[in-house]
């Protein structure tokens, strides 16, 4: 299959299963290289480290992460939707694809092995959401993660795609990226620091 055909069977399936379910999907095409660039300079990652890719689609992220140099075998791809899993399950075949729940984080890691995670990237619309689906992909990510990892959540939406101080999240916008349809931003999530942690640093009790 020559490059051009697989950008436009890509582009199609990514369109037809938008059609079926829009609020599931967040955008008509695949992210841009662009994005997927600026996602790959902002992930936490060493070897024996796993990266976890939640609602991958068609893989352009994906894609985007292995050029930039992380090793197939150190990322994970979680997608839901069944023809998107068997699509990214034949175009990755080095990498572990799982057709799962989200939601249900940890006990797909667990299942699988996984031990430390760097990063968790979503690009599941969250603005579309209801909280309390919002508050499960928060909180497994969050349980999921080593020191130091982060959360990285794409978004086309020019604001915090969550309630973040409802959820108890420090969210920073780290990109804004133009080259992509529509335009895009990059949200780094971690846990908002209890009130009482800095201040009892502050005073030499922690």
């Amino acid at each position: 299959m020559s490059e051009v055909n697989g950008q436009t069977n890509e582009t199609e399936l990514f369109f037809r299963q938008w059609l079926r379910s829009p609020k599931s999907m967040g955008a008509v095409i695949p992210s841009s290289r662009a994005l997927a660039r600026a996602v790959s300079r902002e992930i936490a990652w060493r070897p024996g480290q796993v990266i976890v890719e939640l609602g991958a689609g068609t893989g352009a992220i994906s894609q985007g992460l292995m050029e930039s140099g992380l090793p197939p075998e150190a990322l994970m791809m979680i997608e839901l939707d069944r023809p998107l899993f068997e699509y990214l399950r034949e175009r990755f075949p080095k990498v572990r694809v799982i057709n799962g729940d989200a939601t249900r984080l940890v006990d797909i890691l667990r299942q699988q092995g996984v031990e430390e995670v760097g990063t968790v990237i979503s690009g599941i619309p969250m603005v579309t959401m209801p909280l309390d689906f919002q508050r499960a992909i928060i909180e497994q990510s969050f349980a999921a993660l080593g020191p130091g990892g982060c959360l990285l959540q794409y978004s086309y939406s020019p604001v915090v795609p969550i309630p973040a101080k409802k959820l108890g999240v420090e969210a920073r916008l780290v990109k804004f990226v133009v080259r992509n349809l529509p335009p895009a931003t990059v949200w780094r999530f971690r846990p908002r620091a209890a009130r009482g942690a800095g201040h009892a640093r502050a005073n030499g009790r922690g």
